[in-house]
């Protein structure tokens, strides 16, 4: 199968359908990539750069033609984001932010000491995956430095069944003894959404899906009516 390909490090024909946002991806031909419509139609010079040092991508939400997969090319500067499509067929890797939970830390940084401690925290039981996205993750999976001194550990948790909000809030609870600041993004089959938002209990929470973000009453049902679509 494409998917167990892929999970084994090799990716040979693949289907996009196997990646999933903050998949990080390791491309075989950055050549081949193409920028989205939102980002004009050249690429910086940064954009280059940064994939010569590292050629990796991040899958992002959005929706792409078949056979392609939406991605985002980041750079040494926090301004440095760049959207762009690649061929799917050409990813020679995937990783997932749980497969780089308990790897060793690159540097002496905040967010790793909190990877570390994480990685000694139980996960909650409703959780069936959990580990690093941004910074900390790329830099993880690619060896190239990019969290900061003051970076946020962002860590992206599954949880493909509903679970209750008070069970939400006792798991950042936990969390807020970590010497920094974690922003908790859950996802569902559907798409993403703000942990502590939803842990506010407030009766709608944004859910970020591949054709933008909508406010719903459950973002584990494909079937809830948004209560406005905010693209």
């Amino acid at each position: 199968m494409i998917l167990e390909a892929v999970e084994s490090g090799r990716v040979s024909g693949a289907d996009a359908a196997v990646f999933l946002p903050h998949d990080l991806l390791h491309l075989a031909d950055p050549g081949r990539l193409a920028p989205a419509p939102c980002a004009g139609p050249d690429r910086p010079g940064w954009v280059r750069d940064s994939l010569a040092a590292a050629p990796w991508a991040v899958v992002r939400r959005a929706p792409a033609p078949p056979g392609l997969v939406p991605v985002g090319v980041r750079g040494a500067e926090r301004g440095h984001r760049w959207a762009a499509f690649v061929p799917a067929g050409t990813v020679a890797a995937r990783l997932r932010p749980e497969q780089l939970t308990g790897r060793p830390a690159p540097r002496d940084l905040p967010v790793f000491r909190a990877l570390t401690e994480l990685a000694r925290t139980p996960r909650p039981a409703w959780a069936t995956a959990w580990g690093p996205g941004g910074s900390a993750g790329f830099e993880l999976a690619t060896g190239r430095p990019t969290a900061r001194t003051g970076s946020d550990l962002d860590l992206v948790v599954r949880v493909p069944a509903p679970v209750a909000a008070p069970e939400v809030a006792r798991l950042l609870a936990r969390l807020a003894s970590l010497p920094l600041r974690v922003d908790v993004q859950l996802q569902s089959p559907w798409g993403g959404f703000a942990a502590a938002e939803y842990a506010r209990d407030t009766g709608e929470v944004l859910l970020r899906t591949d054709t933008g973000p909508v406010l719903v009453r459950d973002p584990w049902s494909r079937a809830t009516p948004p209560l406005g679509d905010l693209v």
